[in-house]
Order: structure tokens, then C-alpha cells, then sequence
């Protein structure tokens, strides 16, 4: 396992957080680019309600700490209010010095909930196939009513290692309310509660 140097200590990094290591600002910036088109198409087909309270987000997963803050002004952005964000990752090491970061399981229940809205990108491909209902029911489960849950899956992902046609099946069985909506490399999978 290689070791990077980050904010002057050493940290030993999963092979995954050592690719996002790696990149260039400029590429961050461009796969910010890219999640930003993407919430675009979202918000202009699903509406969230609100109070005029701060948005409360839970992000599920993150594969590098510049995507915290990135996460946080996307949101801001397209809501124009205040955002609470708070990260939730099985490992946190990789997110050292960012702030609202919590290390938790996602297929366990999400600590302090309501959130108005839980957001992961590709998270499920890196979860057992038994256990991707999990966090698709805890993602749910920690909604304020008129909240949202946006998964995104890669094209590549649903036609291996994520059985959305059964998942799809179980949100019905469960009366789960939901969306699917075209992103440039997959689907947005929009559970709505």
C-alpha cells in the first residue's frame, strides 16, 4: 500500500482513495463539472421541499476530501440558501481536515437524520449485492417528508454489479416512491419521500 504525505502527515491510503489522491485539481474540478450537470438535470425534474431552514444533506461516500466542500457549494448553489452538509464514509482517513465528516457504515442507518436530501455517487458498486438495499432503505428512511434520495449508477454499474431491476422491484413492494432519470454515463435512481 503506497503512502501519501497529507497535511504534513503520513497516511496510508486504500488503492481507490490513492487514484483520487492522484488526480489534479483540474480534474476534480472537472468531475465537479460533470456531478453539477448532473444535479442540473435532476432538480429541473424533482422538486424538494423546504422551509426556509438550512438544507440538511447527507452525502454517502466520498472518494476525496476536495469533494466535500465542492459538494457543499453545488448544493448551495442550486438551492441559493445555507447547507448543512455532512459526509458519511466507512473510512475517513482519506477526508482528514474537512469538516461534518462522520465515519459510518451506510448500510446501517444514518445518524441524525432528517435530511431533505441523501446523495450518493456510485456508492452501490462498492457494496456486497446483498447488502445495496440497505443503503437504499437507510437512505430513504433518513428523509424529511418531501425529501429526496439521489443514486447515481454508472451505465457499466447496473449491468453488472448492481441488480437495479430488483431493487426497483423492492421499492415498489415497499411503496416506495421513486424516479429514474437519464445522467450522461447512467441513471439517476430518485427515491422520494
Amino acid at each position: 500500500m503506497a503512502v501519501f504525505w497529507y497535511n504534513e502527515n503520513i497516511m496510508s491510503l486504500s488503492i481507490y482513495h490513492q487514484k483520487y489522491a492522484s488526480l489534479s485539481d483540474k480534474e476534480i474540478a472537472q468531475r465537479t463539472k460533470e456531478k453539477a450537470a448532473e444535479l442540473k438535470t435532476i432538480f429541473e425534474n424533482v422538486k424538494i421541499t423546504t422551509a426556509n431552514e438550512p438544507m440538511r444533506i447527507a452525502v454517502l461516500g466520498c472518494g476525496d476530501k476536495r469533494y466535500v466542500s465542492a459538494h457543499k457549494k453545488l448544493f448551495e448553489e442550486f438551492y441559493k440558501k445555507s447547507v448543512e452538509l455532512t459526509t458519511f464514509d466507512i473510512t475517513v482517513e482519506h477526508l482528514a481536515g474537512e469538516e461534518n465528516i462522520i465515519q459510518h457504515d451506510c448500510t446501517l442507518p444514518l445518524p441524525n437524520p432528517p435530511y431533505h436530501i441523501t446523495y450518493d455517487h456510485t456508492i452501490l458498486k462498492f457494496i456486497e449485492t446483498k447488502k445495496q438495499w440497505n443503503i437504499l432503505k437507510n437512505s430513504y428512511n433518513a428523509l424529511k417528508p418531501g425529501g429526496v434520495a439521489i443514486h447515481i449508477i454508472d451505465k457499466s454499474d447496473y449491468e453488472t454489479t448492481v441488480p437495479l431491476g430488483q431493487w426497483k422491484k423492492k421499492l415498489r413492494e415497499n411503496n416506495i416512491k421513486f424516479q429514474e432519470i437519464p445522467v450522461k454515463y447512467g441513471l439517476a435512481l430518485i427515491l422520494i419521500r
